[in-house]
């Protein structure tokens, strides 16, 4: 009895193939935990993630505090957003540090002792920041959206504002996984830091802000501005709020005519003003004066922005997050072993140059030996 159990028990033993001691869905549950944990006793770091959300925010909502609706101020929405865009850059800069190290240890410890597989590494290295990123994005949305656009929240109602919260969580998730894709490139983090801003030039250069998409060069319009995830995030918050904002140019803004006789303003302009996306109006004087958008949707249009492609824009957004979240999978694989099982299938070097690279190396150690045999020479002559 005691015979068939022992050789039962090799048996077992013998079949026991697995790469890990504990099933997948185990390893992630603990590894999660772990990271929550870890992010937890880190205080200084997620202190640092919403003050700097908070004032960021504060700072873009009274510096364009209360805009009300003339042309100049369907400007200033744009730039709003324009600046909401250029927070990703320190923000990316501060999460890269937690990816890379995490990293380190999982590559020299967890991974070498076979603790839990790299699926694990990934996925939590990830899901983990996304909590937090989202409690940041809500203070950053509450700090920007009421101060900017206070007068018109009333009017627009809730749709508005939660539309404009969703876009903002998803920018939230864009470039945490955008920052981490850029971090598994890089093999440190001096490398990651200095490719932020490489990448960052491409995605807001060709957005249409900076320059609009009409103005592009056709080289870059044709395929660059379709690619840039922001193109697609500036359509989908500056067409939400401006959709049906009436606009009304200040005198300023008004290009001044006079009528010909016998005509009013609208009889000899009025046409031409509503087939443009403008208006006319009759100055106190009976000149003419004519403002170049009557609507916001006529502004944005202008910009190739249509409040249509509103959800089109969110979905097309969400692509890009899940690609850079498989661009993580994928270089995280190869750094952390997978390169080695791509070298089985590059083409082999030829035997004649493995050769010759051998040779090399060695007259080189050789030389390195000579050098320091001399340099031991020197020093027991001066002794």
């Amino acid at each position: 009895m005691v015979s068939s159990r022992s050789q039962s028990g090799d048996k077992a033993k013998a079949s026991d193939s697995r790469e890990y001691a504990m099933p997948f869905m185990t390893q992630l549950r603990t590894v999660m935990s772990r990271r929550f944990t870890a992010y937890w006793r880190t205080p200084s770091y997620i202190a640092g993630i919403m003050l700097l959300h908070i004032f960021t925010g504060l700072f873009n909502g009274f510096t364009f505090y209360n805009i009300k609706d003339t042309q100049i101020d369907m400007q200033s929405r744009l730039f709003s957003i324009f600046l909401t865009l250029t927070i990703a850059p320190p923000l990316i800069q501060q999460l890269q540090p937690k990816f890379i190290e995490f990293r380190s240890l999982y590559k020299t410890r967890e991974g070498q002792s076979k603790i839990y597989s790299w699926w694990c590494f990934a996925i939590s290295a990830t899901v983990v920041e996304i909590p937090y990123r989202i409690v940041a994005g809500t203070l950053y949305w509450c700090c920007w959206y009421w101060p900017v656009f206070r007068s018109s929240v009333v009017a627009r109602g809730t749709f508005t504002s939660a539309s404009v919260w969703l876009f903002v969580v998803l920018f939230e998730i864009f470039y945490t996984t955008f920052g981490q894709m850029i971090a598994a490139l890089a093999p440190n983090e001096l490398l990651a830091s200095l490719l932020v801003p490489v990448f960052f030039t491409f995605v807001i250069s060709f957005c249409g802000v900076v320059v609009p998409a009409i103005a592009l060069p056709y080289f870059w319009r044709s395929w660059m501005y379709y690619l840039t995830p922001f193109h697609y995030l500036l359509e989908g918050l500056l067409g939400l709020v401006v959709h049906n904002e009436p606009i009304t140019c200040a005198q300023k803004e008004l290009a001044i005519f006079s009528p010909p006789p016998g005509q009013t303003c609208q009889q000899y302009a009025g046409g031409y003003a509503t087939s443009s996306g403008g208006y006319v109006v009759t100055q106190a004087n009976g000149q003419c004066g004519f403002c170049q958008y009557a609507t916001g949707d006529a502004y944005a249009a202008s910009f190739s922005v249509y409040f249509t492609h509103l959800w089109r824009d969110y979905g097309f957004f969400w692509a890009y997050c899940l690609f850079n979240f498989a661009v993580v999978f994928l270089f995280s694989w190869i750094y952390l072993g997978g390169g080695h099982k791509l070298a089985k299938f590059l083409p082999k070097l030829p035997k004649g140059l493995k050769k010759g690279k051998k040779e090399k190396g060695n007259k080189v150690a050789r030389q390195q030996e000579n050098a320091g045999e001399k340099m031991e020479g020197g020093n027991i002559g001066q002794v």
